[in-house]
């Protein structure tokens, strides 16, 4: 089985929506009373389904098909308002239209290629929204203490494994490897992920014409710092 087509498949029960980011989603559309949101790298819909219970128009893209797939069967079962579309982070020329919020959440901008494609991206962000709402992994505690593997994760029917190789030009091969006990079958799959440190993030957002406007080091709004799991981080468009 192709690994992505089996993460799909399992993806909900490997990553179920936590009250923590539930409760500080739906905080920071109240904030900033926005009226639309752009999900980039939305995986099967989680986040986009649950910002559209609050009646704004959600649009969530991916680049994988089965995600998508996924979204549209979730959206359609529940009667959700969100729609979902193939799309790459790199190329939003196909998305005409602009949005009070882009939230791009779930580790999803730590594939790009380096800083010039961190920039680009950033820059596609800032033509279709005016507020930006980012997480991913905390890589200032990855690099500094050289971690290896992330925490295993063990449902009912699967034990999801993750691991890092810190590579010579200073991106991480990112192992991942889903083991399904009952069949007795691994699937495992390997992404190249440019790790994006905090201060490096905050610079590309200034050089793109964002202004950070909040800094956490999860989603129960705990104040960042090295050893924190993760950068989640909000923005807003400066003008011009």
């Amino acid at each position: 089985m192709d690994f992505y087509r089996a993460l799909s498949e399992y993806y909900d029960e490997i990553f179920p929506l936590k009250e923590a980011q539930k409760n500080f989603l739906h905080d920071y559309l109240r904030q900033e009373s926005l009226t639309s949101v752009l999900d980039i790298g939305c995986g099967t819909g989680t986040f986009a389904l649950e910002l559209s219970k609050t009646g704004i128009h959600v649009l969530g893209v991916d680049l994988s098909a089965e995600m998508i797939e996924n979204s549209r069967k979730k959206a359609h079962e529940t009667g959700s308002t969100a729609r979902f579309s193939l799309a790459d982070m790199r190329d939003l020329k196909s998305i005409e239209q602009h949005f009070d919020g882009i939230v791009c959440i779930g580790n999803t901008l730590a594939h790009v290629s380096g800083e010039i494609e961190l920039k680009q991206v950033l820059t596609q962000f800032r033509e279709k929204g005016t507020h930006l709402l980012l997480q991913i992994v905390n890589y200032d505690r990855i690099l500094a203490k050289q971690i290896k593997e992330l925490p295993i994760i063990k449902t009912a029917h699967l034990i999801f494994h993750r691991f890092y190789t810190h590579r010579s030009d200073g991106k991480l091969d990112f192992v991942m490897e889903i083991e399904i006990p009952n069949s007795k079958e691994t699937i495992s799959g390997v992404n190249v992920l440019f790790p994006i440190k905090c201060d490096s993030l905050k610079n590309a957002l200034f050089e793109t014409g964002w202004e950070v406007s909040g800094l956490w080091g999860n989603f129960d709004r705990e104040p960042w710092t090295e050893d924190s799991p993760a950068t989640v981080l909000a923005a807003k468009r400066l003008p011009g």
